[in-house]
């Protein structure tokens, strides 16, 4: 597990230099900004990105749409081999209510990301030693769709010193391409089978 308290430490290294770099003049950090700067971090167990999650993204279109780029870790548990999993995460936010108090639900999300997991386990073209047709998708690319909810928070005082503008909190469902394929081919399966959970949480600067 010690793979995992590093990326805790540098996911928590990211939300601290960032928020203190932009925490000092807002009007001034607007200005100054450049486009491809990262204005928010995000942190998720599970979602068959990873078993534990952590990178930098955008917020664009005042939230509507969510780009985030990850690298997941999966400890290796029975099969004692690691997975490493790099992924691009698009969420789009279809219904959202705000409230009073800062608060800000966002009812339905949804979303796909594409992950590469590397490693000698996986393969993006078909090994030499199975024939032709064998297989016809890739072990270390996965395609995969979900939907989400997410609650949200403008911050206040100390937090809001360091930088972080907001906070949320989201619960994600999702599936996989090689999962939706194996229900379609297979009628022992059911919905239930396919489907995983995620929890995360976001920091905007």
């Amino acid at each position: 597990m010690k793979i995992i308290y590093l990326i805790w430490t540098w996911f928590t290294l990211l939300v601290s230099i960032n928020g203190t770099a932009w925490a000092q003049d807002t009007q001034l950090i607007a200005v100054k900004r450049k486009w491809y700067i990262p204005n928010q971090a995000t942190l998720q167990f599970a979602g068959n990105i990873g078993f534990v999650s952590a990178g930098l993204g955008y917020s664009l279109r005042q939230d509507k749409i969510n780009l985030d780029f990850l690298y997941g870790f999966t400890p290796g548990f029975e099969a004692q081999t690691s997975i490493h999993t790099l992924t691009g995460k698009f969420t789009y936010t279809a219904w959202n209510k705000q409230y009073t108090s800062g608060y800000n639900w966002e009812i339905l999300q949804f979303g796909s990301s594409i992950s590469y997991s590397f490693g000698p386990q996986f393969y993006t073209a078909l090994p030499k030693h199975y024939p032709d047709g064998y297989y016809f998708w890739t072990t270390s690319f996965r395609l995969v769709p979900f939907m989400s909810t997410a609650l949200g928070k403008t911050t206040s005082g100390k937090l809001a010193e360091t930088g972080i503008k907001r906070v949320k909190a989201y619960l994600e469902v999702g599936t996989h391409d090689l999962a939706v394929l194996s229900i379609v081919t297979n009628k022992a399966l059911n919905p239930w089978d396919i489907v995983s959970f995620a929890v995360g949480s976001k920091f905007m600067f």
